[in-house]
């Protein structure tokens, strides 16, 4: 516990009826008279500290879910109106099976005296040196659960229904905006899993040209093709493990259906080949799109989404747990601090509440590289991360995604062709390649279908 904290200001015990039983505070602030421990023992805790009730105090949510809570921030105000903000680690106390109370290690973060609270200490002490040690091992899940680094409410939620479902086989889809961190989740379920001593495999299907990305997922036999050699695809090199396709909607269609094969009969054939190879191999698979949406787009098959995401994760964006960015920004500091031998301790509170206050569209990767920049631009004799560290990145990227939004509408002209030719092929699909089936699904004429086809390329095989 005191190594989430290095060091405590004060401790509290409740039992379940709320009574306070035990509290000692080291810190003056806490408590300016020196009986003041005395007069609260006794007490309920919502008559010594008014501003908390059952839903905000961290002792009762413990004893509630039976969970520990580890470096949650508090606002409370004592039995004399003095106000303190803590940040806290609460267990609940068990005996015999049943909670019987819970206790608390708290924190004073209140603005401080240091130059009169215009800076804030960073704890870069509660991240391990496994968490931040280089993550290089090929064809090997090296994420583990322990390395999402969050107090989110709804992302720990998400970790406990990983640790429940990563023992079975069943296929997971991850949906996500970029940089949330879908593959640290693919990683930790592997590594969750039975499967966690095989091999792990990513493919991200849009890093691949369409020509090439059959004979990568299934292999190739020698002759195929001009000079095509005997060679396993990621299917049979992930066997007994975990195969991560990561942008599964860039997937060609066509090869999406073959791939929905391989799933159902869980057998691979290498192009050109005859033989048919067995395998046992669990498919995550991710989208920074919603699945409902590519589908919709004629980017996903209805049918392979239901036999990929028996078991769904959706990863909320940053700035929907903003709670996480002061945590987040105390892992970075400690990751940059070693491998760029700085020794920043303290960030500016200008720094600090511009951190929380922008919108990070792309999420916790572009948090992390305004990290890297600003510890890259700190002196050796720097403690202090200050806003001028991170203004000039900040405002690239500002202008950066400015860009990006300024390239994202296209022709109208443009748009309705490309939601045309998505409406074709998913009628083409649906009706197994039969025209005139299609032409009906779609309301137009047979032959004016036909034109289409040939305008966009499409055939119904």
């Amino acid at each position: 516990m005191l190594d989430q904290l290095r060091y405590i200001d004060g401790i509290t015990i409740i039992d379940t009826s709320g009574t306070i039983l035990f509290t000692v505070k080291f810190n003056p602030r806490f408590h300016a008279e020196i009986d003041d421990n005395e007069k609260i023992i006794g007490q309920n805790l919502f008559s010594a500290f008014p501003m908390l009730d059952e839903q905000s105090s961290t002792l009762f949510n413990v004893m509630k879910t039976g969970k520990p809570i580890y470096r949650a921030k508090q606002k409370i105000v004592d039995f004399r109106g003095v106000e303190n903000e803590t940040t806290n680690v609460s267990l609940p106390i068990k005996a015999h099976g049943k909670t019987i109370g819970s206790i608390e290690l708290s924190k004073d973060i209140s603005d401080d005296n240091r130059l009169l609270g215009s800076v804030i200490e960073i704890d870069s002490s509660s991240f391990n040196s496994k968490q931040l040690k280089a993550k290089i091992q090929p064809e090997r899940a090296v994420y583990f659960l322990e390395d999402i680094v969050t107090i989110d409410e709804e992302m720990n939620q998400l970790k406990e229904s990983v640790r429940k479902f990563a023992k079975g086989d069943s296929s997971v889809f991850i949906n996500g905006e970029t940089g949330t961190g879908k593959e640290l989740f693919a990683h930790a379920i592997h590594n969750e899993s039975d499967r966690s001593t095989q091999p792990f495999i990513t493919q991200n299907c849009a890093a691949l040209p369409e020509s090439l990305i059959e004979s990568i997922l299934f292999g190739t036999k020698k002759g195929s093709f001009t000079g095509a050699e005997d060679n396993p695809g990621l299917f049979e090199l992930a066997d007994g493990g975990t195969l991560f396709l990561d942008e599964i909607n860039s997937m060609p269609i066509h090869l999406q259906a073959k791939l929905l094969r391989v799933l159902e009969d869980r057998c691979v054939r290498r192009l050109g080949d005859t033989k048919v190879r067995a395998i046992d191999v669990r498919i995550i698979s991710a989208t920074n799109v919603h699945p409902a949406q590519c589908v919709r787009d004629g980017k996903l098959r209805q049918d392979l989404y239901y036999r990929l995401g028996v078991m769904t994760l959706a990863i909320p964006p940053l700035r929907e747990r903003r709670e996480d960015i002061r945590l987040l920004v105390e892992y970075f500091v400690s990751k940059f601090n070693k491998s760029h031998k700085k020794n920043i301790a303290h960030i500016s509170r200008d720094s600090l509440e511009f951190l929380l206050s922008y919108d990070w569209p792309g999420n916790v990767r572009e948090l992390e590289n305004v990290i890297e920049y600003s510890i890259n631009l700190a002196d050796a004799c720097d403690d202090t991360l200050q806003y001028h560290h991170l203004e000039k990145q900040i405002k690239h990227l500002m202008g950066v995604q400015q860009t990006f939004s300024s390239t994202k509408i296209k022709p109208l002209k443009d748009e309705i062709a490309n939601l045309e030719k998505a409406r074709i092929e998913q009628a083409i699909i649906l009706t197994n390649g039969n025209v005139s089936k299609a032409a009906r699904l779609l309301e137009i004429p047979r032959q004016t279908l036909q034109n289409k086809m040939i305008h966009y390329g499409i055939n119904n095989s």
